[in-house]
C-alpha cells in the first residue's frame, strides 16, 4: 500500500512536498491504484501494469477486458482505470464550437496525438454544412485497409451527428506517413460513397513520426515545418 512505503518513496508525500509534476507515469499510476497485493507493492504493480498495456498512453485505449486479464487488476481496479482513460481522451481533444480545419496542418495539429499510438487507429472529424468541426470519432483499431474499413459505419457516424462534411486520418505506427495500396484504395472508396451521399470528403491524413501526408493533397509534409 501507498501509506507503507517510506515517506521519500511515497508518491502521495512526494505530490504535496514537490508537486504532482514531479511524479514519474509510474507514481501517477500508483496513486491511481491506491493499493497492491499481498504479493506486490502498488508501485511494482503500477510497473508491471504499464508494461503490459504498452505505457501510459495505452490507458486510453485499453477495454476491460484486457485490465481485468492483468494478474492484480480486479473489476473496481478495471473500471477506475477506464475512467482516468476516457477523462484522458476528452482532456486531451477538447471539441471547440466553430473550429475550422482548413489545411492539412490545422488537421494535424488538431490530430497530431495519434502520432504516439502504438496500433493503427482509424478516426473521423465530422464537421457541418460551413466546415466547422462537430465531432471526432474513433472507427477502428488495428490495421486498416480497404476490407477492414467499414464505409457504411462511417457515415452513419457523420449522419448521426447530423455532419455535412468529414475528414479520414489514421495513423502509421512504423513513423513512414507514406500512403499504401490499401490507403488509396480506402480513400478512393470513401470518396465516391461522399459523392453518392451528398458528404464531402475533405481529406485523408496520415499521420506519422514528425510527418503527415494529405490524401487530397498528394504531399508529404514534415511537421516540424510551419
Amino acid at each position: 500500500m501507498i501509506k507503507s512505503l517510506p515517506p521519500e518513496e511515497n508518491p502521495r508525500e512526494k505530490a504535496i512536498a514537490l508537486g504532482i509534476g514531479a511524479l514519474s507515469n509510474t507514481e501517477l499510476l500508483a496513486l491511481c491504484l491506491h493499493t497492491g497485493s499481498r504479493h506486490e507493492s502498488v508501485m511494482t504493480l503500477a510497473t508491471r501494469l504499464l508494461r503490459e498495456i504498452d505505457g501510459l498512453q495505452g490507458l486510453k485505449h485499453v477495454t476491460y477486458h484486457k485490465l481485468i486479464s492483468i494478474k492484480g487488476i480486479k473489476k473496481a481496479k478495471a473500471v477506475e482505470l477506464l475512467a482516468i482513460g476516457e477523462l484522458a481522451k476528452r482532456l486531451n481533444v477538447p471539441i471547440k464550437p466553430g473550429i475550422k480545419l482548413n489545411t492539412p496542418r490545422d488537421i494535424y495539429e488538431y490530430m497530431k496525438d495519434m502520432s504516439d499510438f502504438k496500433q493503427e487507429h482509424f478516426e473521423i472529424l465530422i464537421l457541418d454544412y460551413k466546415h466547422r468541426l462537430l465531432a471526432r470519432k474513433l472507427m477502428f483499431i488495428g490495421p486498416n485497409n480497404a476490407t477492414t474499413i467499414s464505409v457504411r459505419e462511417i457515415f452513419e457516424e457523420v449522419l448521426a451527428h447530423n455532419g455535412s462534411a468529414m475528414i479520414a486520418v489514421h495513423n502509421h505506427p512504423s513513423g513512414e506517413a507514406l500512403p499504401s495500396l490499401d490507403d488509396e484504395i480506402a480513400t478512393s472508396h470513401l470518396m465516391e460513397a461522399g459523392e453518392v451521399m451528398g458528404i464531402d470528403v475533405l481529406d485523408h491524413l496520415i499521420i506519422g513520426a514528425h510527418q503527415y501526408y494529405s490524401m487530397k493533397a498528394e504531399t508529404l509534409y514534415n511537421a516540424h515545418d510551419k
